[in-house]
């Protein structure tokens, strides 16, 4: 009994640090946020879903910093992000996408292709969808984003690579 408790505790304990380190990382300056960042980074899976959770509902700007603590995050993020791009509009999508490259899991592989072949989706999310696929290097992400380039055209080919030289 007296375990169950102290892990009851402990849960406590880890959301408040997790509600406190994201309050840091998103209102403070850039230096102590990059801070707070690493440090949901190295608490891992436990911070996971406060972190989703705020993906969609903050700013853009904010969005992006979520993105960052997630890909600190790692493995553990992988399936909450994908599920992310599968259902989400592209301008949550767009940071997800961009976590999951960082992240560098095979797993992300199947469903990025599915963002680059949805012709629904903005040309700035396909491209960097592209750019993730490349930063992958997954062979049979890299022949989507070649079949992608030569069905989209030279500019968009140019502004993929433009992202993926900028990752």
């Amino acid at each position: 009994m007296q375990e169950i408790m102290h892990g009851k505790e402990a849960e406590e304990e880890s959301a408040t640090e997790v509600r406190e380190l994201m309050r840091v990382m998103l209102n403070s300056d850039t230096y102590t946020g990059l801070q707070a960042i690493k440090a949901l980074g190295a608490l891992g899976v436990p911070a996971v879903g406060p972190l989703m959770q705020t993906l969609n509902a903050v700013d853009s700007d904010s969005r992006w910093v979520v993105a960052m603590a997630l890909a600190r995050i790692g493995n553990g993020a992988v399936e909450p992000l994908i599920e992310v791009i599968r259902t989400a509009e592209d301008g949550i999508t767009n940071t997800v996408v961009w976590a999951l490259a960082e992240i560098g899991d095979p797993r992300a592989v199947d469903p990025l292709v599915a963002v680059l072949q949805d012709r629904h989706r903005s040309e700035c999310c396909r491209c960097l969808t592209a750019a993730a696929l490349l930063k992958l290097g997954d062979p049979a992400g890299i022949t989507r984003v070649q079949e992608a380039f030569d069905l989209s055209g030279e500019e968009f080919a140019g502004l993929a690579m433009e992202a993926y030289e900028g990752t």
